[in-house]
């Protein structure tokens, strides 16, 4: 009997077993269904930035038409005074769906990721309409291959591998294969090799579906470049726990023990210890209470309306030149300006206190991250796809600095009550969010990625040698 027969007759029992067929043709369907999901999801996240976007863009074309007719004469000055109004500027903010965001959602569906950026809005309200889900797409629940290959990869691996060894030993196959020149470890190998290289195959058809599927046709240099990222973090958790599983078969207990073991592994990886560690992270670094900045925010927006005389004496004695008000303009609108400049400051710290116990979770949970592979994966694959935490965290202070930028450019128009020009009007600054490069992503997944074949091949080689001294028994015996 040789390996390759060995093989070959592992093959067919794969096929003639209905269950196991029906184990990988439903692992099949669910992966097929995560591809054409994350590529409807993403195509909906595509088509509300574009129509975000467009939306943006008449309406600032119109208001800029207004600017140019007053200066080019055909309309006159008095007959459209809030024509180039510099409190009326506002711009959009769009941080366009990740490049694999059709791979792994993240926290994209409960972050925003456009805004309207206008002085109008106190930095509180930026993002005020958050991207809610459906109340069909809550219910259908979050299926992406993220969460085909963290959780239910793993579970088909143990379904057709938990009784390699056990099976072929309770019913004296094991013996008769033992009689020819063949070892323990050669029959274990080669029996998962056929089963999980399977699983394997089906991964590798998934994910290039998904790769054609998600980018509508033919992919980009950079979602390619990100796939083969993703396509490698995939692997190395993949052989995480093939040497796991290798490892548990190799500690020859009774199939329905080693089943057990198996599943109660996955509970502990899957389930239990990224729940604990995130538990632990907010534990150590409590964020600051929302409720308490939207407290803040309108408490002192208040006051600041309460006490808008001391806010505009303030203002004139920063700002001498503007003693002389230009009447045509409404005076609310510099108190409004000013009110929510007020409120701006006030609640920035907190917001960078929310930033800062996002920065320091993020430093604690990637340093314990390692005791929980399956956390440690999602995380690579959430940062390679594009849809992780520390993304969002960057775009929505992106979105608050370009709010300042923009206050800077045009604060002396809205104090002085001076319309803007059509130079000022094209030179107010606009936003681009900028994805991290691919250097940054290997950077920060590799290390990651290396730990879980290192643990897979590490757990293989224990395995090896258990399978060596069970060896060594049964010719002893």
């Amino acid at each position: 009997m040789t390996v390759r027969a060995i093989r070959k007759h592992e093959r067919r029992a794969l096929v003639h077993d209905r269950v196991q067929v029906i184990l990988l043709g439903l692992f099949t369907l669910v992966c097929l269904l995560a591809s054409v999901r994350g590529a409807q999801y993403r195509g909906a996240l595509d088509a509300a930035a574009t129509s975000f976007e467009a939306e943006n863009r008449e309406q600032d074309a119109a208001w800029r038409e207004r600017v140019v007719a007053v200066e080019s004469g055909s309309v006159a000055r008095e007959d459209d005074v809030f024509a180039g109004l510099a409190m009326d500027v506002a711009r959009p903010a769009v941080a366009a769906p990740g490049p694999l965001a059709d791979f792994s959602r993240g926290v994209t569906d409960v972050h925003p990721f456009l805004s309207r950026v206008a002085l109008w809005r106190s930095v509180d309200r930026l993002f005020g309409n958050y991207q809610f889900q459906s109340p069909n797409e809550i219910r259908a629940g979050k299926v992406d291959l993220a969460f085909a290959v963290l959780f239910l990869m793993p579970l088909l691996m143990i379904a057709l591998t938990f009784g390699a060894l056990s099976r072929d030993r309770d019913s004296g196959r094991l013996g008769l294969l033992l009689s020819h020149p063949i070892s323990v470890r050669a029959v274990v190998r080669s029996k998962l090799f056929v089963r999980l290289g399977a699983v394997f195959v089906i991964l590798v058809a998934s994910l290039l579906a998904g790769l054609f599927l998600g980018a509508g046709g033919v992919p980009d240099g950079e979602r390619l470049g990100r796939f083969g990222f993703w396509f490698l973090a995939a692997s190395g958790y993949f052989a995480f726990w093939a040497g796991a599983l290798y490892w548990f078969i190799s500690l020859n207990r009774k199939s329905e023990t080693t089943a057990l073991m198996m599943v109660g592994f996955w509970v502990l990886n899957s389930l239990v210890g990224p729940a604990v560690l995130a538990a632990a992270a907010q534990l150590i670094y409590p964020a600051p209470s929302q409720l308490a900045f939207l407290s803040t925010a309108r408490e002192v927006s208040n006051e600041a309306y309460r006490s808008r005389a001391d806010v505009m004496q303030g203002m004139l004695l920063d700002h001498p030149e503007l003693t002389v008000q230009n009447y045509t303009i409404p005076e609310y609108i510099r108190v409004y300006y000013l009110v929510n400049e007020t409120v701006d400051r006030a609640v920035e710290p907190v917001l960078e206190e929310f930033e800062a116990v996002q920065s320091r979770r993020q430093s604690l949970l990637s340093r314990v991250q390692y005791v929980a592979p399956a956390a440690l994966a999602m995380r690579s694959l959430n940062e390679i796809s594009g849809t992780d935490l520390a993304r969002q965290v960057r775009f929505e202070g992106e979105v608050r600095a370009y709010k300042r930028a923009i206050a800077r450019h045009v604060e002396a128009n809205v104090l002085s009550g001076e319309p803007l020009t059509l130079a000022e009007v094209d030179a107010v600054p606009t936003y681009a969010f900028r994805e991290s490069g691919l250097g940054a992503i290997g950077r920060n997944v590799l290390f990651p990625v290396g730990y879980l074949f290192g643990l897979g091949l590490l757990a293989a080689a224990r395995a090896r040698r258990n399978l060596a001294r069970l060896q060594t028994r049964f010719r002893e015996a």
